[in-house]
């Protein structure tokens, strides 16, 4: 008769508990419906090739964030070395954004790097009612460095801009002007669009993309870190096919090896 009543005793205590979980559950409001130039829940996964060797992954994705009571778009891109690479150099970065998904004007930024022994904590905060953004890079052995500075309506961070430009109609032979923020600092940024060309993928053969060419000045002074060329899918969804960046030590390329995620069949198609 005991051992029954504990085992009753231990169903109420187990119900009880069920009833409490049960009380704690959120239901949270539905996603909003936004016209977005990508699926929600995307993934594109990038090989990383430095010469003619691969030397890493990275995958962007797509998700909603419930942040202070409202909706966000999270984009975020991971970065990792692969198994030649991680043994000489081991590479595991972060780098995302928290987005308003009705303008993809960043909420905040932030980037996580590990690469080798070197490490950086980074987090940017844009104040849209006072247009200014706050840069806050977190340090181990001494006081953190912060700076405030001034935006304008149209700054993204990298991240939203590269999804940003998915909503942009580009017209070949033609160039365009954008903000852009990088390394606490903000950059007029010129986008020259040349012609269509195929990019052979391993995945999907030969996809038409438009190449540009960015060119980014601060301050009057033009950046010039090796030149960049991006291509983009000339139909569907816009994605990036191909990102090549040219250094006095060598070329870096990224060429897109998959598509998953909602209609991930479909994304080179028309809408």
């Amino acid at each position: 008769m005991r051992t029954v009543r504990r085992g009753l005793f231990c169903l109420m205590v187990l119900s009880l508990m069920g009833l409490q979980g049960q009380e704690d559950v959120v239901t949270l409001p539905p996603t909003p419906e936004v016209d977005l130039p990508f699926p929600v829940g995307e993934t594109l996964t990038y090989t990383i090739y430095w010469g003619w060797i691969a030397v890493g992954e990275s995958k962007a994705t797509t998700q909603w964030a419930w942040v202070d009571n409202q909706w966000k778009l999270q984009i975020r891109f991971r970065t990792k070395s692969n198994g030649v690479l991680s043994s000489l150099y081991p590479v595991d970065d972060i780098i995302e954004t928290l987005v308003d998904p009705q303008t993809l004007r960043p909420e905040t930024y932030r980037m996580i790097l590990n690469q080798g022994d070197r490490h950086r904590n980074e987090l940017t905060t844009f104040d849209w009612e006072n247009m200014q953004a706050r840069y806050v890079r977190k340090r181990k052995d001494r006081e953190d460095e912060v700076k405030v500075y001034e935006i304008k309506p149209d700054t993204r961070d990298l991240v939203s801009f590269m999804y940003f430009l998915r909503r942009t109609d580009f017209e070949p032979q033609s160039t365009y002007e954008f903000e852009v923020m990088s390394d606490e600092k903000l950059y007029d940024l010129e986008v020259n669009t040349k012609t269509k060309e195929r990019i052979r993928l391993k995945a999907y053969g030969k996809v038409e993309s438009l190449r540009l060419d960015p060119k980014a000045e601060f301050q009057g002074v033009v950046m010039d870190r090796g030149s960049m060329r991006i291509w983009i899918s000339s139909e569907g969804r816009q994605v990036m096919t191909k990102l090549f960046i040219d250094t006095p030590f060598a070329n870096v390329r990224l060429l897109l090896k998959s598509v998953g995620g909602p209609g991930s069949d479909e994304w080179m198609s028309e809408d």
